[in-house]
């Protein structure tokens, strides 16, 4: 098991992306955190993660909330008594162009998607030095090359990534690594749910498979295995780096 007596928090764990994480996270025998804002989604995961046999514990947390953010952290150690590995992956999408966009949506996107992961990171700094830990940040490949009708998120996802090359050099000294994945279509709720809006669900489903070299969406899984290699030695020599997750699809965007 790689991970065996590592700690980790993830944000957003819950569902999508972040339970792909937790789940291959407790598969390598990591102690998961799984933090979300919905105590019944946490419960579930949770549950779904001890019954495959991990250790997980779950926190309610508002990770836009400088307060919240200190708490969960504080509960973490308390139980856990460390942090070695924190995933900021909590974030959600706003498909508003710029004239339909309003200073509200702007300021809740920022909120959500970055300025949740300066407070996570913020919080678990104090740990993260005394583990020589990694953080590990959730992009998007729309952070790379832009996205129709998404330009706070956009702006969002891009500053995850000028973020994260920072706090790898900030944070080299102490040990700790810190790189950013960039995923692509997922199979998320999310997406599926965007699919099943689509006139023609079928033909949408065909098309944006077609645009991947490799012929389909990813899984959950797959960002999870992204993610274990940032979280392991095996990436020792690996910090301030975008992973791209996407099934090549930005190559031909």
């Amino acid at each position: 098991m790689r991970l065996k007596g590592k700690v980790a928090i993830v944000t957003g764990g819950s569902k999508g992306i972040g339970a792909g994480i937790c789940q291959v996270f407790c598969e390598e025998g990591a102690h998961c955190f799984v933090v979300a804002r919905h105590a019944k989604d946490i419960d579930a995961r949770v549950a779904e993660l001890r019954r495959a046999g991990g250790q997980a514990d779950g926190v309610v947390c508002d990770v836009s909330k400088s307060d919240s953010v200190r708490a969960m952290i504080d509960q973490v150690v308390g139980k856990a008594r460390r942090i070695d590995i924190l995933v900021n992956n909590a974030g959600y999408h706003n498909s508003k162009g710029i004239e339909a966009l309003t200073e509200e949506d702007w300021d809740s996107l920022l909120d959500t998607n970055l300025k949740s992961m300066f407070l996570c990171t913020r919080y678990a700094l104090p740990h993260l030095k005394q583990s020589t830990g990694v953080v590990i940040n959730m992009s998007s490949m729309v952070g790379l090359v832009g996205q129709p009708n998404a330009c706070a998120y956009a702006a969002t996802k891009g500053g995850i990534i000028a973020m994260t090359k920072n706090l790898a050099i900030d944070l080299a000294p102490y040990g700790i690594r810190v790189n950013v994945i960039c995923p692509g279509w997922i199979q998320t709720p999310l997406v599926e749910e965007w699919f099943e809006k689509q006139t023609d669900p079928a033909e949408a489903r065909r098309y944006i498979y077609s645009q991947h070299p490799v012929g389909r969406i990813g899984t959950p899984r797959e960002v999870g295995k992204a993610a274990l290699f940032l979280a392991t030695e095996d990436s020792a020599f690996t910090t301030g780096s975008v992973l791209e997750c996407d099934g090549g699809i930005t190559l031909g965007y």
